[in-house]
């Protein structure tokens, strides 16, 4: 493997020289999921569940979890982007999405945006995959035991930021590359903008 991390031992990835930190978030109103790649080379993968609260008792809840888990781990945010296809709480969607961005912008947290489809892309090789196929391609290229679709996601968008970045944690065929690209494009734009 080509790239600042290698394999071990199983589906765990050790970090040789690599010092990027990337949190990653998959946005939800029930299950919002989070991926951080830790400095010791293994996962730090959850949801955050707003346990029966509604409205702005909701929104708030999951923007402190989020603004805390930011401060953690001390690096860019990614976030995935609308799913403009989903028609079902688009508007509740939408102001989750605007609070969190408010707040990670207040905080002077760098954040960025990756289409839905630029992770589908890059972990099964079509923009259109399903939440199985993020699954199963998360459990046969990444080693993830679990059956959450949000920590999946939430996974699969950390490991394409972190190969954007020049921190590969997974090879990918060929074919699912192309996602890198449009990646790269949007942090030069973050970068610029800094």
């Amino acid at each position: 493997m080509s790239g600042a991390y290698s394999r071990s031992k199983g589906n765990r990835w050790e970090r040789d020289v690599c010092s990027v930190n990337v949190l990653a978030l998959d946005l939800s109103l029930n299950s919002t999921g989070y991926a951080y790649w830790n400095p010791d080379g293994s996962w730090n993968l959850g949801t955050i569940d707003p346990k029966g609260r509604t409205g702005e008792r909701r929104l708030s809840f999951i923007r402190d979890r989020v603004l805390g888990w930011a401060e953690v781990t001390g690096g860019l945010v990614a976030i995935e982007g609308y799913a403009y296809a989903r028609a079902n709480q688009a508007h509740q969607i939408g102001e989750l999405g605007g609070v969190v961005r408010l707040a990670l912008h207040d905080a002077g947290v760098e954040f960025i945006e990756v289409a839905p489809s630029s992770v589908k892309k890059y972990a099964t090789g079509k923009g259109n995959a399903n939440k199985n196929a993020m699954l199963v391609a998360a459990g046969k290229r990444l080693g993830y035991g679990g059956d959450s679709n949000d920590e999946a996601d939430a996974a699969w968008l950390c490991a394409l930021v972190l190969d954007a970045l020049g921190c590969p944690v997974v090879d990918v065929p060929q074919a699912h590359r192309a996602a890198v690209t449009a990646v790269r494009d949007a942090l030069e734009v973050v970068s610029d903008a800094a």
